[in-house]
Protein backbone atom coordinates (compact mmCIF):
# COMPACT_ATOMS: atom_id res chain seq x y z
CA UNK A 1 0.00 0.00 0.00
CA UNK A 2 1.43 3.35 -1.05
CA UNK A 3 -0.43 6.62 -1.66
CA UNK A 4 -0.17 10.41 -1.38
CA UNK A 5 -3.03 12.35 0.19
CA UNK A 6 -3.66 15.81 1.60
CA UNK A 7 -3.55 15.98 5.40
CA UNK A 8 -6.95 17.68 5.58
CA UNK A 9 -8.56 14.98 3.46
CA UNK A 10 -7.09 12.15 5.52
CA UNK A 11 -7.96 13.86 8.80
CA UNK A 12 -11.58 14.31 7.70
CA UNK A 13 -11.97 10.68 6.61
CA UNK A 14 -10.28 9.31 9.72
CA UNK A 15 -12.25 11.55 12.09
CA UNK A 16 -15.57 10.68 10.46
CA UNK A 17 -14.90 6.91 10.53
CA UNK A 18 -13.50 7.11 14.07
CA UNK A 19 -16.95 8.19 15.34
CA UNK A 20 -18.22 4.65 14.71
CA UNK A 21 -15.39 2.91 16.56
CA UNK A 22 -16.32 1.37 19.90
CA UNK A 23 -14.56 2.79 22.96
CA UNK A 24 -14.53 -0.67 24.52
CA UNK A 25 -14.81 -3.89 22.56
CA UNK A 26 -13.95 -7.56 23.21
CA UNK A 27 -12.72 -7.70 19.59
CA UNK A 28 -9.34 -5.92 19.23
CA UNK A 29 -9.92 -5.17 15.55
CA UNK A 30 -13.03 -3.15 16.40
CA UNK A 31 -10.69 -0.61 18.01
CA UNK A 32 -9.03 -0.22 14.59
CA UNK A 33 -9.69 1.66 11.38
CA UNK A 34 -9.47 -0.17 8.09
CA UNK A 35 -7.48 1.68 5.41
CA UNK A 36 -8.06 0.40 1.87
CA UNK A 37 -6.22 1.96 -1.08
CA UNK A 38 -7.16 1.14 -4.67
CA UNK A 39 -7.37 2.94 -7.99
CA UNK A 40 -10.51 4.80 -6.90
CA UNK A 41 -8.75 6.32 -3.88
CA UNK A 42 -8.65 5.60 -0.16
CA UNK A 43 -11.51 4.19 1.88
CA UNK A 44 -11.38 4.54 5.67
CA UNK A 45 -13.81 2.39 7.66
CA UNK A 46 -14.70 2.29 11.34
CA UNK A 47 -17.27 -0.03 12.91
CA UNK A 48 -18.64 -1.37 16.17
CA UNK A 49 -20.79 -3.89 14.25
CA UNK A 50 -23.95 -1.89 15.01
CA UNK A 51 -22.90 1.30 13.20
CA UNK A 52 -20.34 1.42 10.39
CA UNK A 53 -18.95 4.53 8.71
CA UNK A 54 -16.92 4.33 5.51
CA UNK A 55 -15.41 7.42 3.86
CA UNK A 56 -13.89 7.30 0.37
CA UNK A 57 -11.34 10.00 -0.40
CA UNK A 58 -9.63 10.77 -3.72
CA UNK A 59 -5.85 10.45 -3.61
CA UNK A 60 -2.88 9.36 -5.71
CA UNK A 61 -2.37 5.61 -5.23
CA UNK A 62 0.82 4.02 -6.49
CA UNK A 63 0.38 0.65 -4.77
CA UNK A 64 -2.95 -0.84 -3.71
CA UNK A 65 -3.44 -2.62 -0.40
CA UNK A 66 -5.23 -2.53 2.92
CA UNK A 67 -4.23 -2.42 6.56
CA UNK A 68 -5.82 -2.00 10.01
CA UNK A 69 -4.39 0.59 12.42
CA UNK A 70 -5.29 1.66 15.96
CA UNK A 71 -8.18 4.08 15.50
CA UNK A 72 -7.57 6.38 18.46
CA UNK A 73 -3.80 6.59 18.00
CA UNK A 74 -4.01 7.14 14.24
CA UNK A 75 -6.74 9.77 14.60
CA UNK A 76 -4.84 11.65 17.32
CA UNK A 77 -1.66 11.87 15.24
CA UNK A 78 -3.15 12.56 11.81
CA UNK A 79 -5.20 15.53 12.98
CA UNK A 80 -2.07 17.11 14.52
CA UNK A 81 0.19 16.70 11.48
CA UNK A 82 0.75 19.98 9.58
CA UNK A 83 -1.31 20.61 6.46
CA UNK A 84 0.13 19.53 3.15
CA UNK A 85 0.69 16.31 1.22
CA UNK A 86 1.30 13.10 3.18
CA UNK A 87 2.94 9.96 1.87
CA UNK A 88 1.41 6.86 3.45
CA UNK A 89 3.02 3.46 2.94
CA UNK A 90 3.77 0.14 4.58
CA UNK A 91 7.26 -0.10 6.08
CA UNK A 92 7.87 -3.61 7.35
CA UNK A 93 5.12 -4.38 9.86
CA UNK A 94 4.12 -0.73 10.30
CA UNK A 95 2.12 1.94 8.53
CA UNK A 96 4.34 4.95 7.90
CA UNK A 97 3.16 8.52 7.34
CA UNK A 98 5.73 11.02 6.06
CA UNK A 99 4.98 14.74 5.98
CA UNK A 100 6.45 18.21 5.56
CA UNK A 101 8.74 17.34 2.63
CA UNK A 102 10.69 14.93 4.76
CA UNK A 103 10.64 16.98 7.97
CA UNK A 104 8.67 14.42 9.93
CA UNK A 105 7.30 10.90 10.01
CA UNK A 106 5.10 8.71 12.19
CA UNK A 107 4.77 4.93 12.25
CA UNK A 108 1.88 2.84 13.49
CA UNK A 109 1.71 -0.90 14.26
CA UNK A 110 -0.68 -2.72 11.94
CA UNK A 111 -3.00 -5.68 12.26
CA UNK A 112 -4.11 -8.16 9.62
CA UNK A 113 -6.77 -6.37 7.58
CA UNK A 114 -8.26 -9.66 6.44
CA UNK A 115 -9.56 -10.20 9.99
CA UNK A 116 -11.43 -6.87 10.03
CA UNK A 117 -15.22 -7.45 10.29
CA UNK A 118 -16.80 -7.74 6.87
CA UNK A 119 -18.88 -4.70 5.96
CA UNK A 120 -22.45 -5.87 5.30
CA UNK A 121 -23.84 -5.65 1.78
CA UNK A 122 -27.22 -3.97 1.94
CA UNK A 123 -29.12 -5.42 -1.03
CA UNK A 124 -31.84 -2.91 -0.21
CA UNK A 125 -35.52 -3.63 -0.80
CA UNK A 126 -36.53 0.00 -0.25
CA UNK A 127 -34.81 3.25 -1.14
CA UNK A 128 -35.39 6.98 -1.52
CA UNK A 129 -33.43 10.23 -1.43
CA UNK A 130 -33.70 13.28 0.80
CA UNK A 131 -31.84 16.55 0.62
CA UNK A 132 -29.20 16.71 3.34
CA UNK A 133 -30.58 19.80 5.08
CA UNK A 134 -34.11 18.33 5.13
CA UNK A 135 -32.89 15.03 6.58
CA UNK A 136 -30.88 16.87 9.23
CA UNK A 137 -33.96 18.86 10.28
CA UNK A 138 -36.12 15.74 10.55
CA UNK A 139 -33.52 14.05 12.75
CA UNK A 140 -32.92 17.12 14.94
CA UNK A 141 -36.61 17.72 15.47
CA UNK A 142 -37.35 14.14 16.53
CA UNK A 143 -34.36 12.23 17.91
CA UNK A 144 -34.05 14.16 21.20
CA UNK A 145 -37.26 12.48 22.41
CA UNK A 146 -35.94 8.90 22.00
CA UNK A 147 -35.47 6.83 25.15
CA UNK A 148 -32.10 6.18 26.77
CA UNK A 149 -33.53 3.28 28.79
CA UNK A 150 -31.74 0.09 27.78
CA UNK A 151 -34.71 -1.98 28.99
CA UNK A 152 -36.92 -0.45 26.28
CA UNK A 153 -34.85 -0.95 23.12
CA UNK A 154 -37.74 -0.36 20.72
CA UNK A 155 -38.00 3.23 22.05
CA UNK A 156 -34.25 3.89 21.83
CA UNK A 157 -34.44 4.87 18.19
CA UNK A 158 -36.47 6.93 15.75
CA UNK A 159 -39.39 5.35 13.92
CA UNK A 160 -39.22 6.27 10.23
CA UNK A 161 -42.42 5.74 8.28
CA UNK A 162 -42.93 6.77 4.66
CA UNK A 163 -45.58 6.82 1.97
CA UNK A 164 -46.47 8.45 -1.31
CA UNK A 165 -47.46 11.69 0.43
CA UNK A 166 -44.89 12.20 3.20
CA UNK A 167 -42.11 10.79 5.37
CA UNK A 168 -42.41 10.92 9.16
CA UNK A 169 -39.78 10.67 11.89
CA UNK A 170 -41.18 9.87 15.36
CA UNK A 171 -39.44 9.41 18.71
CA UNK A 172 -40.81 8.94 22.22
CA UNK A 173 -39.55 7.82 25.61
CA UNK A 174 -43.02 7.52 27.12
CA UNK A 175 -42.84 10.97 28.73
CA UNK A 176 -42.52 13.07 25.59
CA UNK A 177 -42.95 12.60 21.86
CA UNK A 178 -41.75 14.38 18.74
CA UNK A 179 -43.22 13.89 15.29
CA UNK A 180 -41.49 15.60 12.36
CA UNK A 181 -42.72 15.12 8.81
CA UNK A 182 -42.02 16.28 5.28
CA UNK A 183 -44.43 16.13 2.36
CA UNK A 184 -43.33 14.31 -0.76
CA UNK A 185 -43.36 10.92 -2.47
CA UNK A 186 -41.24 8.65 -0.28
CA UNK A 187 -43.10 5.40 -0.83
CA UNK A 188 -39.84 3.81 -1.92
CA UNK A 189 -38.87 3.51 1.75
CA UNK A 190 -41.70 1.06 2.40
CA UNK A 191 -44.94 1.69 4.27
CA UNK A 192 -44.33 -0.47 7.34
CA UNK A 193 -41.67 1.73 8.91
CA UNK A 194 -38.38 0.89 10.61
CA UNK A 195 -36.70 1.86 13.89
CA UNK A 196 -33.27 3.41 13.40
CA UNK A 197 -30.95 3.69 16.44
CA UNK A 198 -30.45 7.21 17.78
CA UNK A 199 -26.66 6.78 17.80
CA UNK A 200 -26.64 6.00 14.10
CA UNK A 201 -28.89 8.96 13.32
CA UNK A 202 -26.57 11.28 15.26
CA UNK A 203 -23.79 10.31 12.84
CA UNK A 204 -26.14 10.66 9.87
CA UNK A 205 -27.22 14.09 11.12
CA UNK A 206 -23.66 15.42 11.21
CA UNK A 207 -23.00 14.15 7.70
CA UNK A 208 -26.36 15.36 6.34
CA UNK A 209 -25.58 18.89 7.55
CA UNK A 210 -22.34 18.81 5.52
CA UNK A 211 -23.77 17.07 2.46
CA UNK A 212 -23.30 18.73 -0.92
CA UNK A 213 -25.78 16.39 -2.58
CA UNK A 214 -28.88 14.38 -1.68
CA UNK A 215 -28.67 11.57 0.85
CA UNK A 216 -29.59 8.14 -0.50
CA UNK A 217 -31.50 6.12 2.10
CA UNK A 218 -31.62 2.36 1.66
CA UNK A 219 -33.56 -0.09 3.82
CA UNK A 220 -32.76 -3.80 3.81
CA UNK A 221 -35.32 -5.23 6.21
CA UNK A 222 -34.37 -8.77 5.23
CA UNK A 223 -30.83 -8.13 6.41
CA UNK A 224 -31.95 -5.86 9.25
CA UNK A 225 -29.84 -2.93 8.04
CA UNK A 226 -30.25 0.61 6.76
CA UNK A 227 -27.73 2.70 4.84
CA UNK A 228 -27.24 6.43 4.28
CA UNK A 229 -24.90 7.54 1.48
CA UNK A 230 -24.01 11.03 0.29
CA UNK A 231 -21.26 13.25 -1.08
CA UNK A 232 -19.51 15.83 1.08
CA UNK A 233 -17.55 17.70 -1.55
CA UNK A 234 -15.23 15.12 -3.10
CA UNK A 235 -15.76 12.67 -0.20
CA UNK A 236 -18.23 9.80 -0.38
CA UNK A 237 -19.64 9.03 3.06
CA UNK A 238 -21.63 5.89 3.80
CA UNK A 239 -23.17 5.07 7.18
CA UNK A 240 -24.64 1.62 7.77
CA UNK A 241 -26.62 0.62 10.84
CA UNK A 242 -28.50 -2.31 12.24
CA UNK A 243 -32.22 -1.71 12.63
CA UNK A 244 -33.89 -2.06 16.02
CA UNK A 245 -36.20 -5.04 16.10
CA UNK A 246 -39.63 -5.02 17.69
CA UNK A 247 -42.93 -3.24 17.28
CA UNK A 248 -43.15 0.53 17.67
CA UNK A 249 -46.08 1.79 19.74
CA UNK A 250 -49.10 3.27 18.01
CA UNK A 251 -48.05 6.85 18.64
CA UNK A 252 -51.16 8.35 17.04
CA UNK A 253 -53.27 6.90 19.87
CA UNK A 254 -51.44 8.91 22.53
CA UNK A 255 -51.70 12.29 20.79
CA UNK A 256 -54.66 14.17 22.33
CA UNK A 257 -57.31 15.21 19.83
CA UNK A 258 -59.27 17.60 22.06
CA UNK A 259 -57.28 19.86 24.38
CA UNK A 260 -59.49 22.94 24.89
CA UNK A 261 -57.03 25.26 26.66
CA UNK A 262 -54.56 27.14 24.46
CA UNK A 263 -51.40 28.90 25.59
CA UNK A 264 -49.47 30.96 23.05
CA UNK A 265 -46.10 32.39 24.05
CA UNK A 266 -42.90 33.69 22.50
CA UNK A 267 -40.47 30.80 22.18
CA UNK A 268 -37.28 32.68 23.09
CA UNK A 269 -38.84 34.29 26.15
CA UNK A 270 -40.18 30.98 27.43
CA UNK A 271 -36.88 29.20 26.77
CA UNK A 272 -35.01 31.85 28.74
CA UNK A 273 -37.51 31.74 31.62
CA UNK A 274 -37.47 27.94 31.92
CA UNK A 275 -33.67 27.87 31.78
CA UNK A 276 -33.34 30.43 34.59
CA UNK A 277 -35.99 28.93 36.87
CA UNK A 278 -34.72 25.38 36.28
CA UNK A 279 -31.58 26.34 38.22
CA UNK A 280 -33.72 25.94 41.36
CA UNK A 281 -35.37 22.70 40.27
CA UNK A 282 -34.88 19.31 41.86
CA UNK A 283 -31.92 17.50 40.32
CA UNK A 284 -33.98 14.36 39.68
CA UNK A 285 -37.45 15.55 38.66
CA UNK A 286 -36.30 18.89 37.18
CA UNK A 287 -39.84 20.10 37.89
CA UNK A 288 -40.95 23.63 37.12
CA UNK A 289 -44.47 24.99 37.59
CA UNK A 290 -46.51 26.78 34.95
CA UNK A 291 -49.25 29.13 36.18
CA UNK A 292 -51.28 30.15 33.13
CA UNK A 293 -53.93 32.86 33.08
CA UNK A 294 -55.19 35.34 30.48
CA UNK A 295 -52.27 37.58 29.41
CA UNK A 296 -49.61 35.97 31.59
CA UNK A 297 -47.60 32.82 32.22
CA UNK A 298 -45.63 32.40 35.43
CA UNK A 299 -42.79 29.86 35.52
CA UNK A 300 -41.55 28.98 39.00
CA UNK A 301 -39.64 26.44 41.05
CA UNK A 302 -38.92 26.02 44.74
CA UNK A 303 -36.63 23.44 46.40
CA UNK A 304 -33.95 23.37 49.09
CA UNK A 305 -31.66 24.77 46.38
CA UNK A 306 -33.67 27.97 46.35
CA UNK A 307 -36.70 29.40 44.61
CA UNK A 308 -37.47 31.59 41.66
CA UNK A 309 -40.23 32.85 39.41
CA UNK A 310 -40.17 34.38 35.95
CA UNK A 311 -43.25 35.84 34.25
CA UNK A 312 -43.73 36.23 30.50
CA UNK A 313 -46.54 37.66 28.41
CA UNK A 314 -48.82 35.04 26.94
CA UNK A 315 -52.15 34.54 25.25
CA UNK A 316 -54.23 32.05 27.18
CA UNK A 317 -57.77 30.83 26.55
CA UNK A 318 -59.61 28.71 29.08
CA UNK A 319 -59.83 28.49 32.84
CA UNK A 320 -56.58 29.49 34.66
CA UNK A 321 -54.49 26.46 35.53
CA UNK A 322 -51.23 25.27 37.04
CA UNK A 323 -49.23 22.39 35.63
CA UNK A 324 -45.80 20.92 36.25
CA UNK A 325 -43.19 19.95 33.66
CA UNK A 326 -39.69 18.54 33.47
CA UNK A 327 -37.57 21.57 32.58
CA UNK A 328 -35.08 19.54 30.53
CA UNK A 329 -37.89 18.16 28.40
CA UNK A 330 -39.24 21.67 27.82
CA UNK A 331 -35.83 23.04 26.85
CA UNK A 332 -35.20 20.21 24.39
CA UNK A 333 -38.65 20.70 22.91
CA UNK A 334 -38.38 24.47 22.57
CA UNK A 335 -34.96 24.24 20.95
CA UNK A 336 -36.42 22.00 18.26
CA UNK A 337 -39.08 24.57 17.28
CA UNK A 338 -37.68 27.45 15.26
CA UNK A 339 -40.73 29.72 15.06
CA UNK A 340 -41.16 32.99 16.96
CA UNK A 341 -44.12 31.66 18.94
CA UNK A 342 -45.20 28.25 20.19
CA UNK A 343 -48.67 26.99 21.03
CA UNK A 344 -49.46 24.67 23.95
CA UNK A 345 -52.78 22.82 23.64
CA UNK A 346 -53.68 21.74 27.18
CA UNK A 347 -56.42 19.86 28.95
CA UNK A 348 -55.73 19.54 32.68
CA UNK A 349 -52.81 19.26 35.08
CA UNK A 350 -52.49 15.48 34.55
CA UNK A 351 -53.03 15.18 30.80
CA UNK A 352 -50.50 15.29 27.99
CA UNK A 353 -50.05 18.64 26.28
CA UNK A 354 -49.44 19.16 22.58
CA UNK A 355 -46.91 21.80 21.51
CA UNK A 356 -46.75 23.14 17.95
CA UNK A 357 -45.09 25.99 16.07
CA UNK A 358 -47.32 29.02 15.51
CA UNK A 359 -47.74 30.00 11.87
CA UNK A 360 -46.02 26.93 10.52
CA UNK A 361 -42.35 26.22 9.91
CA UNK A 362 -40.15 28.12 7.45
CA UNK A 363 -40.29 25.08 5.22
CA UNK A 364 -43.91 24.98 4.03
CA UNK A 365 -43.70 21.27 3.20
CA UNK A 366 -42.63 20.33 6.73
CA UNK A 367 -44.62 19.93 9.95
CA UNK A 368 -43.75 19.39 13.60
CA UNK A 369 -45.83 18.22 16.54
CA UNK A 370 -44.50 17.67 20.06
CA UNK A 371 -46.12 16.11 23.10
CA UNK A 372 -45.04 16.35 26.71
CA UNK A 373 -46.48 14.66 29.79
CA UNK A 374 -46.89 16.79 32.94
CA UNK A 375 -45.44 16.08 36.35
CA UNK A 376 -47.94 15.86 39.19
CA UNK A 377 -48.21 18.97 41.37
CA UNK A 378 -49.63 18.21 44.82
CA UNK A 379 -51.72 21.37 44.84
CA UNK A 380 -52.46 21.73 41.11
CA UNK A 381 -56.00 22.46 39.96
CA UNK A 382 -57.42 20.46 37.03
Amino acid sequence: MDFVIEQGDLAYAVGKAFASVSAKSPMPLLSCLLLEADKSGLRVTGSDLDVTTAVTVPCSVSAVGKVAVSARHFNDVVRKIPRGPLKVSIAGEQCEVRYGDGKGWSRFPVQDASDFPRIPELKAEHQATLEGDALARLITRSSYAASSDATRPNLSGVFVQAGEKQVTFVATDGHRLAKASRKGAYGGLGKDGVIIPSRALAAVNRTAEEATGPVAIEIATGRNHAGFTTQVGSFRVQILTRLIQGAYPNYEQVIPKNNPRELKVKRDELLEAVDIVASHADNVTRQVRFAASPGSLGISSATELGAGEHKVSAEFTGEPMEIGYNATYLIDLLKSIETEQVLFRLNNALAAGVVEPVGGLKQAEEELLCLVMPLRLPDAAG
